[in-house]
């Protein structure tokens, strides 16, 4: 294990926590005795949230008890629930981060690379600000965990492992067979091998629901709630400003991520493996982003986040890449010199920020407990700035000095 990466990752989860608690806003673990809408609880807001996973009236919450047990394993020793909730949570998030740093070395970059694709993990929203509304995250700690691990297992040729961490990560949430396609991509050259390693998990899942499910009465409800969330496109498009929500977190989840993929698609340092995860990737981003659309509220922008996982790996190569082919900080900024290059921009910038703020409207929790925004308008401004350096670079090799 790297000490620099373990450092960042302990100082950007520290920070992730200390941000979740400041008294600027209310989140999801400084709530405390009170809903989103204030109103009175018994219990923390956490660990009402435990008991509606543990007991609660959404099946879907308790048809997923791996976290649920987790906490209560550890509150065994007399930790209170909210306490091992976190602790347990912000570890998983700092094991995916170095899990991200050793995938990064694996995937051919360099030292600098990985530590750079880690902090793209944990400072993409869904991760930086876990807690917020509507995030609500819950089991993707344990789902990034398990997949990393699965995928590092694969790497290493330990199928077991993979098998043992897939099962995990299908059993924490079964949105994890859209990640699938990238262990398909990774073995496609032993076939024998990728089908003990698809389909042992996939098994092991569906023989764990039908033991779980009829003990805790949950078969019948999780049939119909299966069904019932196939009506979710209608709220996710219910009308003209619902749509412009939805768009806005997909842009604030996807958009510098896919832009630089793009771009390093592109690029001589895109090696074979870099490539193959890519190609799992886009198809993993087709296939999920038209389930959370058709049956899961895309406000709660984590679940279109789980594609990433494939290619967090890739980000800080794919960001250094972009970086040096524009020449840095001075090729950046060069299309600044130009008066009517640097108007235009602004022009563009004052543009996008103004319909990010008019236009992306939050239909829940209170717009100043917040700062989808500003993250939105941070990410819009670096692409701009990359395709105006671009075209900035562009012209500069058709019309050199």
């Amino acid at each position: 294990m790297s000490r620099n990466s373990l450092l960042l990752g302990i100082l950007l989860t520290a920070f992730s926590l200390a941000l979740h608690f400041l008294p600027i806003w209310e989140t999801m673990l400084n709530r405390g005795p009170e809903t989103w809408d204030g109103t009175p609880l018994a219990h923390d807001y956490v660990e009402e949230v435990i008991n509606a996973h543990r007991s609660g009236d959404d099946f879907s919450f308790r048809r997923r008890p791996l976290t649920t047990w987790c906490v209560d394993a550890i509150s065994i020793a007399r930790i209170p629930a909210k306490t091992a909730f976190i602790a347990l949570s912000l570890l998983l998030f700092l094991a995916s981060g170095l899990l991200v740093y050793r995938l990064a070395i694996e995937f051919g970059s360099t030292a600098k690379q990985a530590l750079l694709a880690q902090a793209f993990f944990h400072v993409s929203p869904t991760v930086l600000f876990a807690w917020f509304d509507p995030m609500y995250t819950y089991d993707e700690p344990i789902q990034y965990a398990a997949l990393l691990g699965a995928v590092l297992s694969m790497v290493h040729g330990r199928t077991v492992l993979s098998i043992a961490a897939l099962t995990i990560a299908l059993i924490a949430h079964e949105t994890s067979l859209f990640i699938m396609p990238l262990f398909m991509v990774m073995l496609r050259r032993s076939p024998r091998r990728m089908s003990i390693t698809i389909a042992s998990p996939v098994v092991l899942f569906a023989l764990f629901l039908f033991a779980y499910l009829p003990s805790q009465d949950l078969m019948r409800p999780t049939f119909d709630d299966s069904l019932h969330r196939f009506g979710t496109w209608a709220f996710n498009f219910s009308s003209p400003a619902m749509a412009a929500e939805t768009m806005g977190y997909m842009a604030m989840t996807l958009l510098l991520p896919v832009y630089l993929l793009v771009r390093f698609r592109g690029s001589n340092a895109a090696e074979p493996r870099a490539r193959e995860t890519m190609q799992a990737f886009w198809i993993s981003l087709v296939l999920n982003t038209l389930v959370v659309l058709i049956a899961a509220k895309a406000r709660e922008a984590r679940v279109l986040a789980l594609p990433l996982i494939i290619v967090w790996p890739l980000l800080g190569k794919a960001f250094s890449s972009e970086w040096a082919r524009l020449g840095g900080w001075t090729g950046l900024l060069s299309f600044i010199r130009r008066p009517a290059s640097a108007l235009v921009f602004v022009l563009v910038i004052a543009i996008v920020f103004s319909t990010i703020r008019r236009g992306f409207i939050l239909s829940t929790g209170i717009p100043q407990d917040n700062p989808w925004h500003e993250y939105l308008q941070l990410e819009a401004l670096l692409v701009i700035a990359f395709l105006f350096a671009e075209q900035s670079r562009q012209r500069s090799r058709l019309h050199p000095a």
